[in-house]
């Protein structure tokens, strides 16, 4: 980042310098009549204020990060500086027509889609829910533990009880133990990997996102499937309390999924081809991952090069 913003340094020096020398010829070159010095001085004016924000971008470049933090404690404001903001349509979810429009913060909307990040994500969930086959020992076995014929004088080989790991169904001698195979991620690790799928989501066209989901039903949801033309779709709701019957009666349905605000994961919005979302779970996770990143600072991994 120190080199991106060393090359913009330059660039920036380069255009005022030549501001400046526009400025000395313009003044050397002006007339002696009234328009002319009018229109002379409206030019100078602008160009002098074009130099000034050169001056104001060459003061922001030109800091430290400590520095920069301190005076723009809202990261994510500086942000839209360089990197504009998203939009999106709202539908209405009865009849899917457009109900206005909403601005979509560049943090999460507008972010490097990078697929690294993404497998982290999908990597570590995966780890947290895996769980290993348990192996019984022959100690955990049920049975009796007598013994099943003598020691002697059948010219047999030596055995003990029926839960010998030799036999079929015994214990094995060393059996597998579940362990939990999780880890911790760091949260801004989590958060990038959100933004990136959601800005892949709303590049490919797959991102919807609706008024609300409060007082849905299960023909709605089928109906708006059908309406987008979708094979799956994940609806997230910023609502909380569904009931047990409402998750049964979705799991009847393939190809639909309803999660909430709370319990949404990173797999499932990349299982399924169309992500729903309303207007409460859209503000609740655009304001966690931008507390988030406004905690880690993800103002200094901006990738200057990029931006168009």
């Amino acid at each position: 980042m120190n080199r991106i913003c060393a090359r913009l340094l330059r660039q920036v020096s380069n255009a005022r310098f030549q501001l400046n020398t526009s400025i000395r010829n313009n003044t050397a070159a002006s007339g002696t009549s009234t328009s002319t010095v009018e229109g002379d001085a409206g030019s100078q004016e602008t160009d002098q204020q074009e130099v000034h924000e050169l001056d104001e971008v060459e003061e922001v470049l030109s800091m430290s990060p400590d520095v920069f933090h301190t005076r723009y404690l809202n990261v994510h404001e500086a942000f839209r500086r360089f990197r504009p903001p998203r939009h999106a349509w709202i539908h209405s979810f009865s009849d899917m027509s457009k109900r206005g429009l909403v601005e979509l913060h560049p943090v999460v909307f507008a972010a490097n889609p990078r697929i690294d990040l993404i497998y982290e994500v999908i990597k570590w969930q995966d780890q947290c829910t895996r769980e290993d086959e348990i192996q019984y020992m022959r100690s955990e076995l049920p049975g009796s533990g007598r013994k099943l014929r003598p020691q002697k004088g059948t010219g047999r080989a030596r055995i003990k009880d029926k839960r010998a790991p030799h036999f079929q169904y015994g214990g094995r001698p060393l059996g597998r133990r579940p362990r939990d195979h999780g880890y911790d991620i760091d949260l801004h690790v989590l958060a990038q990997g959100f933004s990136a799928i959601c800005t892949s989501k709303l590049s490919q066209g797959d991102f919807y996102l609706v008024d609300s989901l409060q007082n849905f039903t299960i023909p709605s949801l089928v109906g708006f499937k059908q309406e987008i033309n979708s094979e799956s779709v994940l609806f997230v709701t910023g609502y909380e309390g569904l009931s047990s019957s409402q998750n049964t009666e979705i799991c009847f349905h393939p190809g639909i999924d309803l999660l909430t605000s709370e319990t949404v994961h990173p797999k499932a919005m990349l299982q399924h081809m169309k992500l729903v979302m309303d207007y409460a779970a859209f503000t609740q996770l655009e304001r966690w991952v931008l507390d988030i990143g406004q905690e880690h600072r993800l103002i200094e991994q901006l990738e200057f090069h990029q931006i168009t």
